[in-house]
């Protein structure tokens, strides 16, 4: 009886492991994907320049180096799909 005892033991300890396992990787995967590129968004410099927290140079230099590292992103990006069609254009807007 003490050897069932024993396994029992064991397979709860291993299950309760397992949960803790698995807990972990979850919130590491929803952690993953709470961040959107580790910088400043424009609607991020626009808040602290209301905010008095940046000088109007400051958000000037910040949103120039936002908008060129935007601009490379879709360069690289079109590089890459070289094939893909350009949007539509002579479609009434909506």
């Amino acid at each position: 009886m003490s050897d069932v005892m024993f396994w029992a033991v064991v397979l709860i300890g291993l299950l309760l492991a397992a949960f803790v396992g698995v807990a972990q990787v979850k919130k590491r995967l929803v952690k993953d994907d709470d961040l959107s590129g580790g910088g400043f968004s424009l609607g991020d410099l626009r808040a602290l320049h209301r905010q008095g927290k940046m000088s109007d140079e400051e958000f000037e230099k910040a949103k120039q180096v936002i908008l060129a590292a935007t601009k490379r992103a879709a360069e690289r990006q079109a590089a890459k799909n070289p094939a893909s069609p350009a949007p539509r254009t002579d479609r009434p807007p909506r």
